[in-house]
């Protein structure tokens, strides 16, 4: 098996076509598929599937696919490691930040790595936590802040590929509910007075909306959900023009003030809270320059709660 066969292979996957892969690759489609015919032949079982939609891997090729970004990432980290084990870190770092969390993060992170790490190209990556959660497992980005479900606090977070994220609590956020109807004259509600309320909230496969709903549930409450939507800043359109409320953490309306409508209301007794943690597979070895932003993220996001900047958490003291 060649490390030029699983580059093909994995370019296949992701165009989905042997055609496609070639002109990228700049190889003969027929050489290409030859390449490929070899090492099925070595593995002794298919791995690609055609169809009139494109190209597919099947079970084993899903298998050799997650290894092989792996390995290919092992590769690429090698170089930069044999040239840079020195204090100038550089090379493409890739990071996953969901939305809410991004609002408030990103900058400082990038003006940091700017400052201390001039010559790493930091990638991030935003998107709902569940699909940075797959991009971590199966090695196509380096590492996420991602959050925790209730549903599976105590239990790795395992993938059917056996890679198992390691994860690094960093910050406690509390969820408040964000509403423009006027419920109390407090800062603070109780989970019946916010049930009153239409919601619009994620879908269910998202982390946070798992912890909503085991809330109401613990309360033998079944809120009114007239909207699910997985994008943050439509949400908050919906929310600020009163067709609906919601429960997010105060960083996903940072940016957002200005002649903002909804105000936001703690809700008591609760336990409407969850973990940040920084996350990286056990499997794929993190580079020198991958290592400094993974230990910057912690302490930029510590000083962004210390500052005010990041309200409504709490700091979770590192291991040391």
């Amino acid at each position: 098996m060649e490390l030029r066969q699983l580059k093909y292979f994995v370019r296949i996957v992701e165009l989905s076509s042997f055609s496609k892969a070639a002109q990228d690759l700049f190889i003969a489609q027929p050489a290409l598929s030859n390449q490929i015919s070899n090492l099925e032949k070595e593995l002794d079982t298919q791995l690609l599937s055609r169809s009139v939609r494109g190209v597919t891997p099947t079970e084993a090729g899903k298998t050799l696919y997650r290894h092989a970004q792996a390995i290919i990432r092992q590769i690429e980290h090698l170089k930069y490691e044999v040239e840079n084990e020195s204090a100038n870190p550089k090379g493409s770092v890739s990071i996953g930040i969901p939305t809410s969390v991004s609002n408030v993060l990103a900058s400082p992170l990038i003006a940091a790595t700017q400052e201390r790490f001039p010559e790493i190209k930091l990638q991030i990556v935003e998107s709902l936590s569940g699909h940075l959660e797959e991009l971590v497992s199966n090695g196509r980005i380096e590492m996420s802040l991602l959050f925790n479900s209730p549903l599976t606090e105590g239990m790795k977070s395992e993938k059917a590929s056996g890679f198992t994220l390691v994860k690094t609590p960093i910050l406690e956020e509390e969820l408040f509910l964000q509403t423009t109807s006027m419920l109390s004259n407090k800062k603070a509600i109780t989970l019946a007075m916010a049930a009153k309320l239409n919601f619009v909230l994620p879908g269910k496969s998202n982390a946070t909306r798992q912890l909503i709903d085991l809330a109401f549930a613990k309360a033998g409450i079944n809120p009114k959900v007239v909207t699910e939507l997985d994008s943050l800043s439509t949400i908050q359109a919906v929310v600020e023009d009163g067709l609906g409320a919601t429960i997010l953490s105060l960083s996903a309306f940072i940016g957002n003030q200005k002649g903002r409508k909804s105000r936001a209301y703690s809700i008591q007794n609760a336990d409407l809270k969850r973990i940040v943690s920084l996350c990286t597979s056990n499997t794929v070895a993190l580079s020198t320059a991958a290592r400094c932003i993974a230990n910057m993220v912690p302490e930029i996001s510590h000083q962004l709660v210390k500052s005010g900047r990041w309200s409504g958490s709490k700091i979770i003291p590192l291991d040391k």
